[in-house]
């Protein structure tokens, strides 16, 4: 098997938080897709060892914020490479908890973001596929381009998490 087949592959750099104003989580993804537009759903990765995979599924919902290409690298390393069980990654961030169910909604760096309502968990081997209802969304910025995966690896040169569905040896 190639496995720089999977490079080809497209993907977006998100910022997926969960929880409410008493305990909350938030890592970067990769992995997050529109899959219906009636009602609107979007779904995500997560690692099972993520402490917010924990969040997710105990508070039933996340948000989906999209980073922005000129995002600081304080952003990245505030959100990826550490827990948030011995971090807390919401202390310098830009955040508001959702209308809806009171998730905490990333605005550091962000262009636009989804407030979603877990629906279902798909367990898919080394990650969950987290599936939600769009319950609102907004734009941030309009004027910046979104973050892509390979901008971040082949521009920024940012390397992957052990965590990240991506992650190769």
């Amino acid at each position: 098997m190639d496995l720089a087949s999977f490079k080809q592959l497209t993907y977006g750099v998100f910022v997926v938080a969960s929880g409410d104003n008493t305990k909350k989580g938030a890592y970067i993804c990769t992995v997050a897709v529109q899959i219906t537009s009636r009602p609107y759903k979007l779904a995500i990765a997560c690692n099972k060892n993520n402490y917010t995979a924990e969040i997710i599924q105990e508070k039933k919902n996340f948000s989906v914020s999209i980073l922005k290409q000129n995002y600081a690298p304080t952003t990245m390393g505030n959100f990826g490479f550490r827990t948030g069980k011995d971090f807390n990654k919401f202390e310098k961030a830009d955040f508001i908890y959702g209308q809806e169910t009171g998730c905490p909604i990333i605005l550091t760096d962000t262009m636009a973001w989804f407030e979603c309502q877990l629906e279902q968990t798909v367990d898919a081997g080394s990650h969950y596929l987290f599936i939600g209802n769009v319950l609102q969304c907004e734009i941030v910025n309009n004027e910046d381009v979104p973050l892509t995966y390979q901008y971040y690896q082949d521009v920024k040169k940012g390397v992957s998490h052990k965590n990240a569905p991506s992650f190769n040896k």
